[in-house]
């Protein structure tokens, strides 16, 4: 039997479905939105109905610092503050995965993808197929022949899942772990990571497909010509933090064993009390 591990970004799929029914909420009868619950469960019934995982997950971020907010205090600091409405969803965002039995993963100083992208390193020495559910474009890194970003349906668009052809298609690499080579040259909004200033998708998929890394672009400026020979010797560091803050952590030091992740009957009664 295949086992087959799905492992959920908690935060961005809350959020996805949050705002996914932005312009309709769906409120009870007293008022209260639960547009995020209601989204998050029923994305959680399709998996387990429609892909019949053997083991399951979800992962969250905590409160806690991580080593990207002490290296760079602007980390993520662009973003809005969270909707009320969706602050209060979180609490039985939480009771409902529990009461599903499905583990809540968390670690203090470290992001739900960096929990993820331990837990799928360790699984493909152990024989899983692993599906990081995710809208999260930075994932891309990850990918193995064995371990797939599951991108859930919306606006009925239908569920894509993302492989090695797709990665190195939509990214102009050869290999999965360039996809940071390339974020950390034209950055990352959702994240606030700086990049090269003057260098966008285009022209950082360009230089990575030539120089391979980083590494090796840095090493090789005297072969550049112009604006992008000035501005990438000018920003070298500036390259080099947006790389640490773009690579997910693989070595986090998260105790979870593959025997807790196992597909367990829910709680009837806490569902039925939920």
């Amino acid at each position: 039997m295949v086992k087959k591990l799905f492992l959920l970004d908690g935060m961005a799929l809350v959020y996805r479905a949050h705002f996914a029914f932005i312009s309709r909420p769906i409120l009870t009868s007293k008022g209260v939105n639960t547009s995020a619950l209601y989204g998050f469960t029923q994305m959680l019934l399709d998996i387990l109905k429609n892909q019949q995982p053997t083991h399951l997950g979800v992962a969250f971020d905590t409160a806690a610092p991580t080593q990207r907010h002490i290296e760079f205090a602007d980390y993520k600091a662009h973003r809005e503050e969270m909707p009320e409405e969706l602050s209060a969803a979180l609490p039985h965002v939480r009771r409902m995965t529990e009461a599903l039995n499905i583990p809540v993963l968390i670690c203090d100083g470290y992001e739900a993808d960096d929990i993820i992208g331990t837990v799928v390193r360790r699984a493909e020495t152990e024989g899983f197929q692993s599906y990081m559910v995710t809208p999260d474009k930075d994932f891309g890194q990850l990918v193995t022949p064995h371990t797939f970003i599951y991108k859930p349906s919306r606006s009925g668009e239908g569920v894509e899942v993302i492989g090695l052809p797709e990665i190195q298609s939509r990214w102009g690499v050869k290999r999965p772990e360039q996809v940071v080579d390339v974020l950390a040259l034209m950055g990352d909004a959702s994240d606030n990571i700086p990049g090269v200033p003057g260098i966008g998708e285009k022209t950082a998929i360009k230089l990575i497909a030539q120089y391979g890394t980083l590494d090796q672009l840095l090493a090789r400026t005297g072969e550049l010509k112009g604006r992008v020979k000035e501005t990438l010797e000018t920003n070298r560091e500036q390259a080099l933090l947006s790389k640490r803050l773009a690579t997910i952590i693989c070595d986090a030091p998260c105790p979870i064993e593959f025997d807790a992740l196992k597909v367990r009957p829910p709680d009837e009664e806490e569902l039925k009390g939920l």
